[in-house]
């Protein structure tokens, strides 16, 4: 008897052994397979070792970074949060470089620094993280001032054809494309802005691989007194000139390491005696976002303004938005507002958290209309609904799709959009119907109105699941990160 109980214990530690020998093997190629960047084919290893061990910093790491690599990015989040509150160092950079895309800059200049003290008391270098870490301040910096202004349209235009898209009254001056102006080839970048009384323009130029801005004035039917305008920005291409009726006040656009994008949209004051620019301000966010903004006017005989903006954009395509401008330059205040709110705010995700009076939003329609009336006709994008994959593409209809299953998907989940639409209608129409019930009439409304509350918290909870699978199956296809 004893000795069979000895031959099982021993057949036991055997097995033991053998597990751990596999388990062992297992990890081993599958980091081989992580070090190569063959994060697909090391993820099933990873989640079968992370389920044996949840504890382990290193493999909710490699686990958490193949999810993210793959495309699987908000479930690759509490792994990676697991392993960075276990001091696993890399955790920190994909966490940080995360809620950056995320509008999260406060959290994104945390998990820099603590990375940063990490990879300093290994004395390693930090140089090539120092401008993310750089982006994450500028960007917590702009969150804190967010621009309260009103969008009250937004449209998608072809790129080379986007200043046709701005209807500025006669007041406000003119736009055109410099080749067009000067009857040249030789700028296709250029922009010119000519005011009111047609006496003046100002223009940009790419001299020597850099882009300036310039002024010039009409004298004896041609245009004299070119001069560079001083002050702007240095070390930057400065473009998109626009200056207002005021003759002082210039907005442009300009790029390098002030912009938290490519182009950022700044404005500046000219001063008379020291005659040159004062040194300009990124005027922020909305405005500005990790793409390209540019080309802000504001037309004050009408009340409004545009600004261009390549941000969820397919190439060759700009997104021109209608806004009204803030008089007061009133701002969201970071402390009173919901968070998700204030950062839907600043990436402008949808134009209608920005919409305050109505009766507002109809004078600025109805002035539209009455621009629009006068003007040509814009190429519009067929936008038959708007969904951001990734950082260079949006789509707007079905055949935009390039995975069948994607677009599959993307039918149930415009379907289930219509659905939560239709249904938020009824919910407030029966809301509006209980604001002027009386007693009984609210005690028998009340019951309908909760289940309602409920059905459409549970439909919104579902598009939004569906979105994110339609996104991440069609990000899959694309072989996207």
């Amino acid at each position: 008897m004893r000795m069979k109980f000895y031959k099982y214990i021993f057949l036991l530690s055997c097995f033991s052994l053998l597990t751990l020998t596999a388990s062992a093997q297992s990890q081993e190629q599958a980091k081989k397979l992580f070090n190569a960047g063959k994060y697909e084919e090391a993820k099933p290893a990873f989640q079968k070792l992370v389920k044996r061990n949840t504890k382990n910093g290193s493999l909710n790491y490699w686990y958490g970074a193949c999810l993210y690599e793959t495309g699987e990015i908000e479930a690759s989040i509490p792994y990676l949060t697991y392993a960075a509150e276990r001091e696993v160092r890399e955790a920190n950079r994909y966490l940080a470089i995360y809620y950056s895309q995320n509008y999260q800059f406060a959290e994104s200049e945390d998990y820099w620094e603590t990375y940063f003290e990490m990879m300093e008391e290994e004395k390693k270098p930090i140089d090539q993280y120092q401008a993310a870490y750089d982006y994450a301040s500028l960007g917590r910096q702009m969150m804190r001032s967010v621009k309260d202004i009103t969008i009250v349209d937004s449209v998608v235009v072809d790129k080379a054809n986007f200043l046709s898209a701005y209807c500025m009254s006669r007041e406000a001056g003119t736009l055109t494309d410099f080749n067009t102006f000067f009857g040249q080839e030789t700028q296709p970048n250029g922009i010119v802005y000519q005011t009111e009384t047609k006496n003046k323009i100002l223009y940009s130029s790419d001299t020597d691989g850099r882009i300036s801005l310039y002024s010039a004035d009409m004298l004896t039917d041609k245009w004299e007194n070119e001069k560079e305008l001083k002050g702007l920005n240095e070390n930057s291409n400065n473009n998109y000139p626009f200056i207002m009726s005021d003759g002082v006040t210039l907005y442009f656009a300009a790029d390098g390491s002030e912009s938290l994008g490519g182009y950022d949209i700044y404005v500046t004051r000219y001063n008379s005696e020291r005659d040159q620019y004062l040194k300009p301000e990124n005027i922020g966010m909305p405005f500005n976002s990790p793409a390209n903004d540019y080309m802000l006017v504001i037309d004050e005989f009408n009340d409004l303004g545009w600004f261009a903006s390549d941000r969820n954009q397919p190439e060759g395509s700009v997104c021109i938005y209608t806004f009204i401008p803030n008089a007061t330059n009133a701002t969201l205040n970071e402390n009173q507002v919901d968070p998700a709110l204030l950062r839907s705010r600043a990436q402008l995700r949808s134009i209608k958290d920005t919409w305050k009076d109505n009766q507002d939003m109809q004078l600025a329609q109805q002035r539209i209309a009455n621009i629009n009336s006068s003007k040509t006709e814009v190429k519009v994008i067929q936008k038959d609904f708007e969904l951001v994959i990734d950082d260079l593409n949006t789509y707007y209809t079905l055949k935009d799709f390039h995975s069948d299953k994607a677009r599959e998907l993307a039918t149930q989940w415009i379907q289930e959009v219509k659905n939560l639409t239709s249904l938020s209608n009824q919910l407030e129409q029966k809301r509006i119907a209980y604001s002027h019930a009386d007693v009984d009439q609210r005690n028998s409304m009340k019951a309908s109105i909760l289940d309602m509350e409920k059905r459409v918290e549970q439909l919104e909870k579902s598009v939004a699941k569906q979105e994110i699978e339609v996104r991440n199956t069609e990000n899959r296809h694309l072989g996207n990160k």
